[in-house]
């Protein structure tokens, strides 16, 4: 029921305007048929029907102008009602005599307020407002009530005229000053429309010229066609009916005519673009890696610089579609509208300057890809988390490295050396006492054994922890180095490339490890650089045996990749250029 009440209210709302513009449209054709000697359209059938096609047209693509707000559309079927007035001021009009000496110069005014407005209910600052109040005023009070208040049809010698039922006190001066104020007004105020709109069209973004330019421009041609009509009276002190006066109008006709061409184009073009809009949920819809979103709507939306940024979980920040951390430009060139749902941003589009700039785009966008938005920003945010995963087990490696970089440096300059001290004291000891005493030659003889083999494997400790060669020399030496103890190790081509040194420890890490698995046979390694990405390559003669977990901890935890087979072993670093 409420939505059949609905559909009943929504067909009279167009019913009645269009009733009422046919009758009123029966009733001019009637007055100028009557009196076609004083009639705006003259004796010409083909300019009154210009005129009522002019007024019919109007009415009906307000009526269909579905986006504009409803007060915009009643100013324009205002307009086209106010349109057929024009020619109820003679003596042809009968009873809608004094209706025609109240409202036929308010059309101007009706149309000036609606095109500020536009379809787009663009707000109006102070000078619109003093502009349609000025124009309201004249149109209505000074060039209809007030001079209607003064004239007296018979005094002015219009004996056939009907009555002027508004009359108070016929005074020819009276009227006649205040029809020469209206019309000075109205020239002022329709020159300062053109300004205006000008001004509005020329500093407008293209979306926004786009909506507001194909209703402006022909209405403030029109209103400038009827300043035009203004100043010609100026001299008589009244608009009349001869051949500029006729002219002008039909070139009004032709300028309301656009004006309704231009409403009828902005409901084709949302049309259009809700076409477009319907493809790109059909599009979105579909599977689409990172980024897809972006590329939709940059194409959709013709701007191939669009960007998209989703706000994190936190809200504390933004981030892209690859869950990396981003920031807002703050530059003049872009521009940032926020994309909001159930009350909570989204995302915000990073485009460029008043691209969004029509009231209802950004509300049909916000529709149509909102299941998008929110599915990439998901996908944005689990990336983010495996991100900070991510630099989180590479900040673990480094600190780690750093560790055993340390641990190494204080065993070489520490308990290292206080051994090779003490080896060299025993070693000069033996030299002074053991010749008289062969007993403390050997006791001195196998401390001075135990003190080297203590500082072998010491040797063999810090070389484990971290290689020397490693940090001053880089990769190949340290497997060099690696393999002179180790003759298991057959170094083939090495890359002598220096990287960072997370990359470094990693890729040793991982011919140490694999050496360590593969208990038999020769192992061999290869290094290379190619594209930004260390490659190690590490075959062996027996099988590794359990899963390298660790070494593949290791790679991953520098976003590396790892390829095992059961005798060989490829691990890919990225390291940059």
């Amino acid at each position: 029921m409420p939505s059949r009440q609905r559909l009943l209210g929504s067909g009279w709302r167009v019913a009645l305007p269009a009733a009422t513009y046919a009758a009123l449209a029966i009733a001019t054709a009637a007055i100028v048929a009557r009196r076609p000697d004083v009639a705006l359209a003259g004796h010409s059938s083909l300019r009154l029907a210009a005129e009522l096609a002019a007024g019919a047209l109007l009415l009906l693509a307000a009526l269909a102008a579905r986006r504009a707000p409803s007060w915009v559309r009643a100013l324009l079927v205002a307009t086209a009602i106010a349109w057929l007035l024009a020619e109820w001021n003679t003596p042809g009009a009968g009873g809608g005599f004094t209706l025609g000496l109240v409202a036929y110069a308010a059309w101007p005014a009706l149309l000036a307020a609606a095109a500020l407005r536009g379809p787009a209910d663009r707000p109006v600052g102070r000078p619109e407002m003093v502009l349609i109040a000025l124009a309201a005023l004249t149109a209505v009070g000074v060039l209809g009530i007030a001079s209607a208040f003064v004239f007296d049809p018979p005094g002015e010698g219009c004996f056939d005229c009907p009555t002027n039922q508004l009359l108070i006190s016929g005074s020819t001066n009276a009227w006649r000053d205040l029809s020469h104020a209206g019309l000075a007004l109205t020239a002022a105020w329709s020159a300062g429309l053109l300004a205006l709109a000008a001004y509005r069209v020329a500093t407008s973004s293209p979306a926004r010229r786009a909506v507001t330019a194909p209703v402006l421009a022909p209405a403030a041609v029109a209103i400038a066609l009827f300043a035009a009509d203004a100043l010609h009276g100026l001299d008589r002190g009244y608009l009349s009916n001869d051949p500029t006066d006729r002219a002008l109008r039909s070139l009004e006709a032709v300028a309301l005519t656009c004006v309704a061409a231009g409403l009828a184009f902005e409901r084709l073009r949302t049309r259009r673009f809700r076409a477009t809009l319907t493809r790109l949920v059909v599009e979105l819809g579909g599977r689409q890696g990172p980024g897809g979103l972006r590329e939709r709507l940059a194409r959709a939306l013709g701007d191939p610089d669009l960007d998209v940024l989703h706000r994190r979980d936190d809200g504390a920040g933004w981030i892209d579609a690859e869950g990396r951390p981003a920031t807002l430009p703050a530059g003049d060139s872009q521009e940032i509208t926020s994309l909001r749902a159930g009350g909570r941003e989204l995302a915000a589009l990073v485009h460029r300057r008043g691209l969004l700039d029509d009231p209802t785009l950004l509300g049909e966008i916000a529709v149509a890809a909102r299941l998008a938005i929110e599915h990439e920003r998901l996908g944005a945010s689990r990336r983010a988390h495996l991100n900070a995963l991510r630099k989180s087990r590479a900040r673990i490696v480094t600190i780690a490295d750093e560790e055993r970089r340390r641990l190494e440096r204080d065993l070489h300059d520490g308990a290292q050396q206080r051994l090779v001290t003490l080896a060299v004291s025993v070693r000069l000891a033996r030299r002074r006492h053991g010749e008289s005493d062969s007993q403390l030659d050997r006791e001195l003889a196998a401390a001075e054994r135990e003190l080297n083999d203590a500082l072998a494997q010491l040797r063999d400790l810090a070389q484990g922890l971290f290689p020397a060669a490693l940090d001053e020399e880089g990769l190949a030496a340290a497997v060099e180095a690696l393999a002179e103890g180790t003759p298991r190790l057959k170094p083939g081509q090495l890359t002598d490339r220096r990287f960072s040194p997370a990359i470094e420890s990693t890729a040793y890490f991982v011919v140490a490890e694999v050496l360590r698995l593969a208990h038999d046979g020769d192992v061999m390694v290869d290094t290379t650089f190619d594209a930004a990405c260390l490659s190690v390559d590490v075959q062996t003669a027996s099988d590794l045996g359990e899963p390298p977990i660790r070494i593949e901890d290791r790679v991953l935890a520098l976003g590396g990749s790892l390829q095992a087979k059961p005798r060989r072993l490829t691990a890919e670093l990225p390291c940059g250029s």
